[in-house]
């Protein structure tokens, strides 16, 4: 099976990453400046995120938020804590494009309204709605 054309690829294949490197099929290193959409900020096999996953996904690597998770309620009353909103509500997503989906989902509950206003030529996100408010034809699929 192809894999589906989303955009252009570079012709690079990263296969290696520690720290704020990494490393291609080839052997050729590179700075990493990458955020990773933001994901993996802290750099590539820091020895406490892996050891933090490793004993995690041993035990469970995923399951649906349709039913109790103490440790995302852990993970919201330290995130509250650390930026001083404590009091306000957190919804766990995985991407930027969730995240612009939701909270336009949200306003739109909130106050009714079915238009926005987005700003042209920028990206929200490959999700179907952050793709409508994203006035750029160069990613918007048939």
């Amino acid at each position: 099976m192809k894999l589906f054309d989303v955009y252009p690829l570079f012709d690079v294949n990263i296969v290696q990453g520690k720290g704020c490197h990494v490393w291609d099929d080839k052997g050729q290193e590179y700075l990493d400046l990458y955020g990773g959409h933001a994901v993996i900020s802290i750099g590539h096999a820091h020895p406490h995120y892996v050891e933090t996953i490793s004993k995690q996904v041993a035990k469970l690597g995923f399951y649906s938020n349709s039913v109790i998770n103490k440790l995302q309620q852990e993970v919201a009353d330290r995130l509250g804590v650390m930026c001083g909103y404590d009091d306000y509500q957190l919804f766990l997503i995985n991407s930027g494009a969730e995240a612009n989906e939701n909270a336009l989902k949200l306003a739109s509950f909130y106050n009714g309204r079915t238009r926005v206003i987005s700003f042209a030529k920028a990206f929200h996100g490959r999700t179907s709605l952050a793709v409508e408010v994203t006035n750029n034809p160069k990613i918007i699929a048939p």
